[in-house]
């Protein structure tokens, strides 16, 4: 009989030790480490997001539970106390490092194409913290929360960079740390409306298409004829307020469309002078993309109950979903599979332990429902958020 490691091993395995020990070293993760080193750690919460586990006690019973296979992981028993310290203090770079590595072998392992580097959605989304249980996430009078920006590659299906921030921080302060390239359209909405910021892309040879502020105040300098009934102006503008032409001098696109679904008109604004109107109304539109993405992993992965309560704590259980996003998103690519990403995250979940190569686990007949919404994005009609 054909010996299998786990499903858990097999999707552990792509994160190197030695190189996953490099990075820890490199923070000095295990000095003074005795019980719980930083891979225990890693390997720990990657089954609290696999097998779908919900509180600290819970997480490390069914753990403990597994020992059968901690010597094949390279782990050993864990102790809650043990765990909750070291989520409270390590540096959470070593998993962000960690997620970063593993991103680049997601994109190396995507069929030819698939990766575009033309078009990158940016937005953010609030994960809801208790604001009694979790002060230092205090941003409004009863409310607690923490920020996920992100940049999000839609062919890939997978974000490009993000980055945690209290969610005092608005859209337009975080935008100025994300990564910017020349030659990519950036598309997003009305909240990162900043004309410095539109500047400072256009210099860089960076396109943008975004929502433009019913307030702006601009002079037309050319019409274009459009052909489509839904397009209901095309035109190239210059800001002309005192802010807008001190910190954007250089000529916008402005698109007004009329959207059918539910009757709102929507104006667009974009330093892009060459794509066609009905070009930049679809690239916005593809902005729903990433509102999936982060609908899919509040839904399936363990970002909305924290197993700590510190600000450490919960940055490495978020850095670690995503990591485990990564995990689910590598498997199903190697594979080639046509489980939908819901579909494998299940099947992982209910034999994590289970010795079946995943080629196997993925062959079985999908079931007839619980399709994946980042497989199913054809299906729903989220039009221009």
């Amino acid at each position: 009989m054909k010996h299998h490691n786990s499903v858990f091993q097999q999707l552990l395995k792509v994160i190197p030790r030695h190189q996953f020990q490099k990075v820890v070293d490199r923070h000095n993760g295990d000095h003074r480490i005795r019980t719980l080193s930083c891979w225990t750690q890693l390997v720990a919460m990657m089954f609290a997001q696999l097998a779908s586990r919900v509180s600290i006690r819970d997480l490390v019973e069914n753990f403990n539970t597994c020992h059968s296979h901690h010597y094949h992981l390279g782990v050993s028993r864990i102790k809650r106390s043990s765990l909750s310290d070291a989520n409270s203090h390590r540096s959470a770079s070593i998993f962000s490092e960690t997620f970063f590595f593993l991103l680049q072998k997601v994109r190396s392992h995507l069929p030819r194409g698939a990766a575009s580097d033309m078009v990158r959605l940016i937005d953010s989304t609030t994960i809801d913290l208790n604001v009694n249980q979790f002060e230092w996430a205090h941003f409004r009078k009863t409310k607690g929360g923490i920020k996920l920006h992100t940049v999000y590659d839609p062919e890939a299906d997978t974000p490009t960079f993000f980055e945690l921030t209290s969610a005092k921080v608005n859209d337009r302060k975080a935008a100025q740390n994300l990564p910017i390239m020349a030659g990519v359209t950036y598309v997003f909405d009305r909240a990162y409306d900043d004309y410095s910021w539109y500047y400072e892309m256009t210099c860089q040879g960076t396109l943008f298409v975004g929502r433009m502020k019913s307030s702006a105040v601009y002079e037309v300098i050319e019409t274009r004829a459009t052909k489509e009934n839904f397009i209901l102006e095309d035109q190239i503008i210059r800001l002309s307020s005192d802010k807008g032409r001190k910190d954007c001098p250089t000529y916008l696109r402005r698109v007004k469309i009329h959207r059918e679904e539910d009757g709102k008109v929507l104006v667009f604004i974009s330093n892009d002078l060459k794509r066609t109107a009905v070009e930049i109304a679809a690239l916005y539109k593809s902005r729903w993309q990433i509102e999936l993405f982060f609908k899919w992993i509040k839904q399936n992965l363990k970002i909305k109950r924290f197993i700590g309560r510190s600000e450490n704590a919960v940055k490495i259980q978020v850095l670690t979903a995503m990591i485990a996003y990564l995990l689910l998103r590598l498997a199903q690519i190697t594979t080639r599979c046509q489980l939908s990403l819901q579909q494998i995250a299940r099947r992982i979940s209910l034999n994590l332990t289970g010795r079946r190569s995943l080629l196997e686990l993925f062959s079985d007949p999908p079931e007839k429902s619980g399709g994946s919404l980042l497989q199913n994005q054809g299906k729903l009609e989220l039009g221009y958020v």
